[in-house]
């Protein structure tokens, strides 16, 4: 298997068709309302060459990729992209499906793309969504060899690069119970920003954040963790306490261990003092070679060796979550049962192939691997993977009820006795851990803990929610839910407002208004503009921070400020995307042409423009607004594709739209008499005369009116005081 760095280094095979460039657009943008990657394609020779004249072309194509017969294309139907193709479309259309489509067979389902020209002739966007920034780049590099392979008479084997998309899956997509948590996040409309390469999450933003890596929260004291992490250590405070554990030592010296095991007389249990995913774990230790043996495997992880009685009964996790028990489940670690006629080898592959068993960590089952461990297990038993096993012989393959070693899991919540709940409730208050796993083993779970010789035999921060969220018996239990609602009491707030802000002129004096009429409120505020990045007043970055979107995210990340006023350019939204996903208030506050907008291969017209930057307008939240300037069909256009609040105005009193929205109840800032009127619910508010607003004798330009407006506009609708706006109009 290649590495992450050598797969992201995929070379592109560049005829007859070329890559002329690739762009990773985040956050919503022209093309989607989600991220991209947009692939410039220049088809050459095949130029208006449709599929259904390529000799053998769709033949082979669907002799290597088949499940394309599912994409419904345009035709609305299962076949219809395979319709299309042999009525005959462009190659450009199939390379979008074809990186769809291989994503989707890697467990990434993606599900939106599209094909569009651009102004020179044989040269388009191909653009797909992603999951991962990197699955996407390699799944379109893919598809384009793919095709360039077919159309060269070449072989490409479209299998090995479907596992390559599954390992990248693997090392990069968030886990399954981080993926649980930002599911509920994003189903609770708290906003989500992964932070890094690894499960490490932002949910909410600004002074509202709370961060998580895995099911660990920025709230989860570092000394529990510390501590849990000590499984020594642990074990004798939880004894301390009266809770029921296995005996235990632990030491360096293999000659403790044997007297131990002596002492007993009874089976012992070997473990590094600290491990993690039952690593160095071996059970059913009973005579002295095989305790030597796991004594010297433990200690190739630890310098100190834990020896436990080894406990009869089934392994089972009790889930505390905010020191709560929220759900149990029984672990069953992988395991073959010998026919007399396959070897250990030859069980494992048929496990394997059974139904719902997955590469890595985010089906329902994980794939069991024979790695160093399981051979430790054989050879303590004297076994190699070549054995037959015996008829009616289980083996279990590994020392861990861990999910991603292929346990399995069965939900025993509603069988948990309110005594051991109590027990498991207190573990977690001894220890201050407020999200907790704790390992159980017992006879039978459905009896008290105190009556049936039950021990607790480990705790674990970051506790894996998959076995509860998708056990593979039993009943789904939504335990990220209480996981945000720790995080997320009722009624707390999760985000700050976000004031986005696009137009051909005056986005500067807009943002500069809103800023100062939010700080006189006495509220902290973050802001992106052409100048730099500013925190509290403080620059930051002092440049242009306008032209990339990582500078909306990453004011979204700050921790101190009440709100964000972000200046989205045209170029931001064609470059890179908003990177944000919904603001409180986007504000258009113009449209003209400029020479520059024209460099962009898919801006042609005026139109083109307003498409661009009505991403503003419609990534706003339902319960936010959508402020317009009037003046401009292309603008009014821009309601139809709506579903919040709109709000428009013009520094015109006449203008039909402003008083057609008036009279409909709407809300509308315009001047009348020389007044700067709020209109809302048809009832007007006088805020200041324009003549006694300094700014506007200066510089009389309609532009500057237009911001004047809208940051009126936007002021009144964020609670602003009306003598405080005048206030401040009078003093800009």
């Amino acid at each position: 298997m290649q590495t992450l760095e050598q797969l992201n280094n995929y070379q592109l095979i560049d005829t007859p068709l070329k890559i002329e460039e690739i762009k990773i657009l985040t956050g919503a943008n022209y093309f989607s309302g989600e991220q991209v990657v947009r692939f410039r394609l220049n088809l050459g020779e095949f130029n208006e060459v449709f599929t259904n004249k390529i000799p053998e072309f769709f033949e082979k194509l669907k002799a290597k990729l088949p499940s394309l017969h599912e994409h419904f294309c345009s035709v609305g139907e299962i076949g219809g992209f395979f319709l299309r193709m042999q009525e005959g479309t462009l190659l450009g259309h199939v390379m979008e499906h074809v990186a769809i489509e291989i994503q989707t067979l890697a467990g990434m389902k993606v599900g939106f793309g599209k094909t569009r020209e651009t102004k020179i002739e044989g040269v388009y966007n191909v653009v797909f969504r992603f999951l991962d920034e990197y699955a996407g780049i390699y799944a379109g590099k893919i598809a384009l060899n793919l095709l360039n392979s077919i159309l060269n008479g070449a072989d490409f084997d479209i299998d090995e690069h479907i596992k390559n998309l599954i390992f990248i899956r693997e090392k990069r997509l968030l886990g399954p119970s981080t993926q649980a948590i930002v599911n509920e996040a994003e189903r609770k409309k708290i906003p989500v920003l992964r932070l890094d390469k690894l499960n490490q999450v932002q949910l909410g933003t600004g002074k509202y954040r709370r961060l998580i890596r895995a099911t660990i929260s920025a709230n989860t004291s570092l000394i529990a963790v510390e501590t849990s992490d000590d499984k020594y250590l642990t074990t004798k405070i939880l004894q301390e306490a009266g809770i029921p554990t296995p005996q235990t030592i632990i030491t360096e010296d293999i000659n403790e261990i044997i007297e131990f095991h002596k002492k007993i007389k009874s089976p012992i249990v070997i473990k590094p003092a600290y491990g993690y995913q039952g690593k160095g774990v071996f059970l059913e230790l009973d005579d002295n070679e095989c305790i030597t043996k796991a004594f010297n495997w433990a200690k190739e992880l630890d310098d100190e060796v834990i020896a436990q009685e080894d406990i009869k009964g089934g392994t089972y996790r009790l889930l505390v979550v905010d020191f709560k028990f929220v759900a149990a489940v029984r672990l069953v670690p992988a395991y073959v049962v010998g026919d007399g006629e396959l070897s250990v080898n030859e069980l494992v592959i048929k496990l394997n192939s059974q139904f719902g068993r997955e590469e890595g960590d985010k089906g329902k089952l994980s794939k069991v691997e024979i790695e160093e461990d399981s051979l430790k297990i054989l050879e303590l038993k004297n076994y190699t993977i070549e054995t037959i096993l015996p008829l009616g012989e289980v083996l279990y393959l590994k020392n861990s009820g861990n999910m991603r070693l292929g346990a399995s899991s069965i939900d025993m919540t509603d069988n948990i006795p309110s005594n051991t709940i109590f027990i498991a409730e207190r573990i977690a208050k001894i220890l201050n851990i407020d999200v907790v796993g704790i390992d159980v083993l017992s006879p039978n779970i459905k009896q008290p803990l105190n009556e049936n010789n039950a021990k607790i035999i480990e705790v674990n921060a970051a506790p894996d929610f998959r076995m509860h969220t998708n056990p593979t018996v039993g009943i789904a239990r939504h335990v990220q839910r209480d996981f945000i609602s720790m995080l997320f009491p009722k009624n707390a707030k999760t985000e700050i407002p976000i004031y986005s802000i696009t137009g051909s002129q005056g986005k500067s004096l807009t943002a500069s208004i809103i800023n100062k009429g939010l700080k006189n409120k006495g509220l902290q505020t973050g802001v992106v503009n052409k100048t730099g990045f500013y925190v509290a007043d403080n620059c930051i970055f002092d440049k242009d921070a306008t032209l990339d979107s990582k500078y909306a995210k990453l004011m979204l990340q700050e921790a101190s400020i009440d709100c964000a006023i972000l200046e989205t350019p045209v170029e931001q939204i064609l470059n890179s995307g908003l990177g944000y996903s919904f603001a409180d208030f986007g504000i258009v506050l113009n449209l003209d042409e400029k020479e520059e907008y024209y460099e962009y291969d898919h801006i042609r017209n005026l139109e083109d423009i307003s498409y661009a930057k009505s991403v503003i307008a419609e990534q706003v939240k339902d319960s936010g607004y959508t402020i317009l300037n009037a003046n401009y069909d292309f603008i009014l256009d821009m309601q139809d594709r709506l579903y919040n609040n709109v709000v428009l105005f013009s520094e015109n009193q006449t203008n039909k739209s402003l008083r057609w929205h008036i009279k409909n109840n709407g809300i509308a800032v315009t001047i009348e008499n020389k007044h700067i009127v709020i209109y809302e619910n048809m009832l007007n508010i006088t805020v200041i005369s324009v003549d006694k607003i300094p700014f506007l004798t200066k510089f009389n330009q309609n532009f500057n009116k237009h911001s004047i407006l809208a940051s009126v506009a936007a002021l009144y609708l964020s609670d602003i005081n009306i003598s405080d706006i005048k206030n401040l109009l009078m003093s800009i």
